[in-house]
């Protein structure tokens, strides 16, 4: 993906499809760590809910750390907001429902904007657009060359995801699952046909033991991008993270967190991993 492209897009594509804005009323801004600090206010604390298997974006290190790209780009914000971060991993279909019940301020894990979502919490700017979704399925399985193949065929997602509609639109039976991991060793072991996943993630499983049993059986094209979802009762805070990306995209520091996790040299790289 061409990084400059990248951040055009995110900062020229709007939500004016579902009907929200990434903007909302004026706030005052922040006070950095270093000012609050010094006049002895306590720093704030941003409660994130995240799901940590979905490798770059947000997973665990050897040392049980949570670490990735969204989590990078979450920190940095935090940081331009005068804030800390406290992270809470859960699946996937939970994380919504944390932000709309105020147990969470945020949330990153790749998330897409839907309706459904729209209706229940708010969207950042989005900070990564995707390009396309992965499929894989075994090496020694022909029958899937691209999505026109999974109707009828058995198709891995995640719960919760935008994937589950997709592939019963696809024609698929669709089998769900809590984390990541375990879509992969659904297709090894021939619970499922196939799986989709977004490409970056597949890319990751592949280039780190995947590989070894399943293959490549096509892409579906895609659209729109990853943004935070943002708690409803505190509507001051879309703004202030809107800002923040916005200062990330100008200052440098957001092509210094992308070509962490996604410059070729580096995204092949074994990482620290926790098994």
């Amino acid at each position: 993906m061409n990084r400059q492209w990248m951040k055009a897009g995110a900062a020229l594509l709007t939500l004016a499809a579902l009907g929200v804005t990434a903007g909302c009323g004026g706030a005052p801004a922040k006070s950095s760590p270093e000012k609050a600090a010094a006049s002895g206010a306590a720093e704030r604390t941003l409660k994130v809910a995240c799901i940590a298997t979905y490798p770059p974006f947000v997973y665990k290190d050897k040392e049980d750390k949570i670490i990735g790209f969204d989590v990078d780009i979450t920190n940095a914000v935090a940081k331009e907001m005068g804030a800390k971060t406290e992270y809470k991993s859960m699946p996937f279909d939970q994380i919504v429902q944390a932000v709309a019940d105020n147990k969470a301020d945020i949330a990153v894990a790749a998330c897409d904007m839907t309706q459904d979502r729209a209706d229940k919490v708010n969207f950042s700017s989005i900070y990564y657009n995707k390009e396309s979704v992965s499929i894989l399925s075994r090496k020694d399985d022909e029958r899937i060359h691209g999505s026109q193949d999974l109707s009828g065929k058995t198709v891995a997602v995640e719960k919760g995801t935008v994937y589950v509609t997709a592939a019963k639109q696809l024609g698929a039976t669709v089998k769900e699952y809590d984390y990541h991991d375990q879509l992969i060793q659904a297709v090894e072991s021939k619970e499922a046909d196939a799986l989709i996943l977004d490409k970056p993630v597949a890319l990751f499983y592949m280039t780190h033991g995947a590989a070894d049993k399943l293959r490549s059986a096509g892409i579906i094209s895609g659209s729109g991008g990853f943004v935070m979802l943002l708690n409803k009762k505190d509507p001051a805070l879309q703004k202030e993270v809107n800002e923040a990306l916005g200062k990330l995209m100008n200052n440098g520091e957001y092509d210094k967190i992308y070509d962490k996790w996604f410059a070729d040299t580096n995204f092949e790289k074994e990482p620290d991993v926790k098994k």
